[in-house]
């Protein structure tokens, strides 16, 4: 009989009665489903299990009861750093039990190896990076009572081809919203100032179309042509993006994407034949309207405010939703960048916004900014996740700001933009199919939005 393999999904938190809290399990976790996938098509000896606390509705009791039932050979935790006092709770409730071998690996501890080092009492041994072909073969070399170094960089897998098709079947899809996660590439090359993904892999590889395809229809029972492309940017190399497309229509699929992508990665051609493949959505990064900021503080790139607003309508007339992102604090930011930004995001013909302020997370060049201006300490990481700075995440972490812009003005100006944005006609127009589909959640974000001028996720409050 195989031994089992836990691979578990942190909340945010656990809350006073030590029920789960999470911002977004509205879609299975693709990177757990890839590690549980490739261990159990390839080991004759262990069997992996994903429990993914947030979807499930899991208490901290019944986690720990299930881990008790299964009694597994390892626990395998991720984590972003959002994650952290949801990890910190979980991994000590893990120890309180008993021996367990623990594994950490995701996206902070690849921006922070030292992080395991610092609380070696709840975890045995780190994965930063991909973790696919390192995972296993580290189990193998425990269950071989051999030893592994407690902190290892995963070997980055350079034929997407060669791993498994991530098997749904691990997990209970119904939990989920009907729309697939899915990925075309992995790696991001590019160096943007407050992004720890570079941490994770700068090497950008493609899956064949054939093997994209195969996905697509063995899953299609469950998404029915609903899917959303998790690559950090999608239309990076143009030709597979155009092969997967003409594939797409050549075989007839009836598909309804959304993609993410950059400004200077896409033109009207690509654009029209992306929407002649089912293309829905594209979800373009700006961060400010400021050509400067854009290019030599974000790291954005070369693209202006013309190449913005051409390739917006150019999305527009093709019927193509447009989702920009956009932050306002950015070092050096002045109150005429963010009223430049403002103005932008008014006038330039955009259906959904992402406006937020800088978060300062390890492996991210902000990071290091915030440390030298002392807006982060050198604890600041350890007392968030041990809950020293109060319960959450929303207004819990620290934010960047610029000194000449300080966070209750930011906070006003992003309560101010909000509404007008969302509450004007147009964008309630543009939105009516979406609002229409989910009636109780367009009620409580327009409720939130009315009175708060944000969402329906925690006000910031000083």
């Amino acid at each position: 009989m195989k031994k089992d393999v836990l691979l578990i999904n942190p909340p945010l938190y656990f809350d006073s009665q030590l029920q789960p809290r999470s911002l977004d399990v509205s879609l299975p976790h693709l990177g757990l489903l890839y590690l549980a996938t490739y261990i159990n098509h390839h080991s004759r000896i262990f069997k992996a299990k994903i429990i993914d606390i947030g979807a499930q509705n899991l208490d901290l009791k019944q986690v720990v009861s299930r881990i008790k039932t299964a009694s597994p050979f390892a626990i395998c935790l991720t984590a972003m750093t959002p994650q952290l006092q949801g990890l910190y709770t979980l991994s000590t409730a893990i120890r309180q039990i008993g021996h367990q071998i623990v594994i950490l690996g995701g996206p902070h501890i690849s921006g922070d190896p030292d992080f395991i080092n610092r609380h070696p009492h709840l975890f045995d041994y780190a994965i930063t990076g991909e973790a696919e072909t390192t995972l296993l073969k580290s189990l193998d070399k425990l269950h071989l009572r051999q030893k592994i170094p407690t902190i290892q960089a995963g070997k980055v897998t350079r034929n997407l081809n060669r791993l498994p098709l991530p098997d749904r079947r691990l997990i209970n899809r119904r939990l989920y919203q009907p729309t697939e996660s899915m990925l075309f590439s992995r790696g991001c090359p590019f160096h943007c100032y407050y992004c720890s993904r570079p941490a994770i892999s700068r090497l950008v590889r493609y899956r064949s179309v054939s093997n994209m395809i195969s996905e697509i229809k063995q899953t299609y029972q469950h998404h029915h042509g609903l899917i959303d492309f998790q690559d950090d940017t999608f239309t990076l190399r143009q030709p597979p993006v155009i092969n997967l497309c003409q594939t797409i229509i050549r075989q007839k699929l009836k598909l309804s994407w959304a993609c993410n992508t950059r400004v200077d990665m896409v033109d009207k051609k690509l654009l029209t034949l992306m929407k002649k493949a089912g293309c829905r959505q594209v979800n373009f990064g700006i961060e400010s309207a400021s050509f400067r900021l854009r290019r030599q503080i974000i790291k954005k790139g070369n693209f202006t405010n013309p190449q913005i607003k051409k390739t917006f309508q150019t999305c527009k007339k093709l019927g193509i939703k447009v989702a920009a992102y956009f932050m306002i604090g950015h070092p050096t930011e002045t109150k005429k960048n963010l009223q430049a930004t403002q103005k932008m995001i008014l006038t330039y013909p955009i259906d959904i916004l992402g406006l937020s302020i800088p978060l300062p997370f390890p492996g991210a060049p902000l990071y290091r900014i915030a440390q030298k201006q002392n807006i982060i300490s050198s604890e600041i990481i350890d007392d968030f996740a041990c809950g020293k700075m109060g319960s959450g995440y929303s207004n819990i972490y620290p934010q960047y700001h610029t000194p000449t812009l300080p966070l209750d003005y930011l906070h006003q100006q992003m309560t101010s933009i909000n509404r007008r944005f969302y509450l004007r006609p147009r964008t309630i127009f543009s939105n009516f199919k979406t609002i229409i589909s989910s009636p109780q959640k367009s009620l409580n974000d327009l409720a939130s939005l009315i009175k708060y001028g944000m969402s329906s996720r925690k006000p910031y409050k000083k």
